[in-house]
């Protein structure tokens, strides 16, 4: 028996009939074959034809970009290794999703159909400040003769019509977030003719150039389609690439020379894969009805409808038969027979009266030229069949690239759940700067966030997952004087040169709904570096900041006391004069990021005077004279509350931040850094509502949505009235009481959703952990700034004073 016959005996014993079957080797020669012939072109895969994994791999690994027509095939092109400049996104129909996320990756070109599609993506682009390449796709005057099914040249869905195509010009033109990267012209399908295909070209090139005369500047490509068919049928002779080749090359070269800027683009499905595939099916049972020999297979039209004729292609594929090796005697002489699949239609037909030696049941079926438009172009789910195993041979090795369709994943995806048939929740647009496009970019570290959150319950420096991404090494420097900061949000992919204080509670806002744990473990000057960059010497500047140069530092600040919380004028943390210099002593509790802290600030006063006084403490110097413990906490981990005592710590004149006499202010430590605890206070609010919407984000998730309409309206409430709060601050009107009441407002909203949830939701807690870590994060935010009389003082303040705070 043939060694080749042998081999496909063997996959089918390993894995079951009927399946797919493609030849590496075929596939690499086919593409060297095309880049010999037509040096000049860059080639594009046609997902379409065959999205598997694996053969999108083994392309792309040879050179080959990716077109895509849906989301789907976009992550397969990814996934498989495609960089987003190698990408073309085409299809009359594209999602606005889909949309979002080709503009994110910044792929190649969005190949355009419509007018209407032009303002679509321009407002997707706008919403991230990114500017997209796009193509327009022509349906040209002219017609191709000699295509198996036209594209273009007709009526048709695909493309813009030559005739619109000024208005279509002066629409991108006008649009500020486009960017016209090229045309795309796609004529029609299976030409076996290089005459036609050279035509064809001809054609298109010269739109190409009549249109390049009217732009200001040259255009990055030209998308000439392709359409290179390949033979299914005994009279159909194979294209001719040699000549085709002779033909195109200088066509292709001459517009080059004229156009040197502008690249000359193929995209080709079917001539890559098609002869590279085979479908392997075995036969179950023999008879004749009426005259006619029936060989009835595992497989039919179900997972070949190309072969069945279920399309534009009528007569039969090429077909063998492979009997299987314990056969007792050799096949009778050919006659006709037709092949069948295993489903209850007469249309379940994928070869008719084909010239077969007698089959027999175990006998092994292949339809050849089959390695485009098989599985994924028919109905596999057809009678529950499911989709066939996938097999790709390369240099003696057989590998699964596709694992058969399993009945429990069927039934899996058909379990039951509720919905509701209300219209969906529509939400309100945000205010400045909630909707900043830097925010949306955020959404690229969504997962680091929610995986280091919960992580840092176990390991409090799991936060260096977290530096180790360069986005958020930017963040991390946020309040980082200019001068000291080696990691500018200039390099960190947010769009951003600066970030003024209301967009960085809008990010903080974003962050929050991911983890907002994970926001107080960055290793940043958060409180205490807005306290010493307010009030601090030059020489204190530097040694607090010095170190954000080039890399993280953990900071602290003190003020919460065991017995007196927040309250500044009642604590008791002391400095103390000795005849060795001042000593400090005293308990705080409270105290986040202490534990991993390099540097960090103590609200003490002076024993002799009451003064009040900053005092700047670096743990490691002093580590004999703290003790810093732990402590246990329901939520919020990455805060890593500790309580710190504090016995005779040396205090040098140097660090005393601000102690100079010429400070009247620190006579009054509450009033020395109430600015700076007016900025934080904002950053509270935006904690909670950031959280509160993670929480609404999981219910959603899991169809809740409508049933928390009213919170998703509160969320966007309590942002307008944020962003008012922080439109205060920057024009210099900050208003105390304003200030105070958004924050309770916030925290407030966050509690009540977490009692609400389960009540309303409970199967939904119970299953989503992610749902409830933000629920006990939820009940952290009272410790974000110790003890209510921090507000009802300064809220008091500023209502009796009847002005700005």
């Amino acid at each position: 028996m043939p060694q080749e016959a042998a081999q496909l005996h063997g996959l089918a014993e390993r894995v079951g009939t009927p399946f797919y079957v493609y030849d590496a080797a075929l596939v690499r020669a086919r593409y060297r074959a095309l880049t010999r012939s037509l040096p000049d072109a860059g080639f594009f895969y046609s997902l379409k034809a065959n999205p598997n994994l694996s053969l999108v791999g083994l392309l792309v690994a040879q050179g080959a970009g990716a077109e895509v027509s849906s989301r789907l095939e976009l992550e397969t092109a990814v996934a498989a290794g495609a960089p987003a400049e190698r990408i073309l996104m085409v299809g009359p129909g594209k999602a606005e999703a889909d949309l979002e996320r080709a503009v994110s990756l910044g792929i190649k070109a969005i190949v355009v159909e419509s007018l209407a599609e032009l303002d679509q993506i321009d407002r997707i682009a706008a919403k991230t400040g990114r500017c997209q390449p796009i193509a327009l796709r022509i349906n040209p005057n002219f017609k191709v003769s000699g295509a198996r099914l036209n594209m273009s040249g007709r009526p048709t869905q695909f493309g813009i019509d030559e005739t619109a195509m000024e208005s279509a010009l002066a629409r991108v033109a006008a649009l500020d977030h486009l960017r016209l990267a090229g045309l795309h012209v796609y004529m029609g399908t299976r030409i076996l003719a290089h005459e036609t295909i050279v035509e064809n070209t001809r054609g298109i090139l010269e739109l190409a150039a009549r249109v390049a005369q009217t732009l200001p500047e040259p255009m990055a490509f030209i998308d000439i389609g392709g359409g290179y068919g390949v033979p299914y049928y005994e009279d159909e002779t194979p294209l001719d690439l040699a000549a085709l080749g002779e033909a195109m090359r200088p066509l292709l070269r001459g517009f080059c020379e004229t156009h040197p800027e502008t690249a000359i683009a193929i995209e080709l499905g079917r001539y890559m894969v098609a002869e590279a595939g085979r479908f392997v099916t075995s036969v179950r049972q023999v008879k004749a009805s009426k005259g006619e020999n029936f060989a009835v297979c595992d497989g039919g039209s179900n997972l070949h409808s190309a072969a069945a004729g279920q399309g534009f292609m009528r007569r039969n594929f090429p077909v063998s038969l492979v009997p299987h090796p314990a056969r007792q005697s050799s096949p009778a002489e050919a006659s006709p027979w037709s092949v069948t699949g295993p489903l209850c239609t007469p249309m379940d037909v994928i070869a008719k009266d084909v010239s077969l030696a007698t089959p027999a049941p175990g006998d092994l079926i292949c339809i050849h030229q089959s390695g485009a438009y098989g599985a994924t172009a028919s109905p596999v789910n057809f009678l529950g069949f499911g989709a066939p195993a996938e097999i790709m041979i390369d240099e003696g090795t057989a590998t699964v690239v596709r694992e058969r369709a399993q009945v429990q994943a069927f039934l899996d995806e058909q379990m039951p759940r509720q919905i509701s048939m209300r219209p969906a929740v529509t939400e309100a647009a945000l205010p400045a700067p909630f909707d900043h496009p830097a925010l949306e970019r955020l959404e690229a570290v969504r997962p680091l966030f929610e995986t280091t959150g919960g992580k840092l319950a176990q390991d409090p420096d799991a936060w260096r997952d977290l530096w180790a991404d360069p986005m958020v090494r930017a963040l991390t420097m946020i309040g980082v004087p200019a001068e000291y900061n080696g990691f500018p949000l200039a390099e960190s992919g947010l769009g951003l040169e600066h970030c003024p204080h209301d967009l960085h509670v809008a990010l903080v806002e974003r962050l929050a709904r991911f983890d907002a744990g994970s926001i107080l473990a960055l290793q940043g000057p958060s409180l205490a570096g807005g306290a010493l960059d307010a009030v601090g010497s030059p020489a204190q500047k530097e040694r607090f900041f010095g170190a954000y140069r080039s890399g993280p530092q953990g900071t602290f600040f003190a003020v919460t006391e065991p017995e007196v919380g927040s309250d500044a004028s009642a604590g008791s943390a002391v400095l103390r004069l000795t005849d060795r210099g001042y000593v400090l002593s005293g308990s705080k509790m409270l105290i986040g990021n202490v534990a991993r802290a390099q540097i960090g600030i103590v609200f003490a006063k002076f024993e002799d005077s009451g003064r009040r006084a900053l005092v700047l403490i670096e743990p490691d110097r002093v580590r004999a004279h703290l003790t810093i413990t732990r402590l246990p906490t329901t939520g919020m981990s990455g805060a890593d509350l500790c309580r710190i005592d504090m016995r005779d710590v040396p205090v040098a004149q140097e660090d005393l931040v601000a102690a100079q006499s010429e400070r009247p202010s620190l006579r009054d430590g509450f009033m020395a850094i109430n600015g700076v605890f007016e900025r934080y206070r904002p950053v509270v609010a935006a904690l909670a509502l950031g959280n509160a919407r993670g929480m609404l984000e999981r219910l959603a998730r899991h169809g809740q949505a409508n049933a928390f309409a009213s919170e998703f309206r509160s969320h966007a409430a309590l942002i307008a009235a944020l962003a008012d709060v922080c439109a205060d601050g920057m024009r210099g009107q900050a208003k105390g009481h304003r200030i105070s009441e958004i924050k309770y407002q916030a925290v407030a909203f966050s509690d009540a959703l977490v009692a609400r949830i389960p009540r309303d939701a409970p199967a939904v807690m119970l299953t989503d952990p992610l749902l409830r870590r933000k629920m006990r994060d939820a009940k952290g935010f009272e410790y974000m700034e110790g003890t209510s009389n921090i507000h009802v003082l300064n809220a008091y303040r500023a209502y009796v004073a009847g002005v700005a705070s």
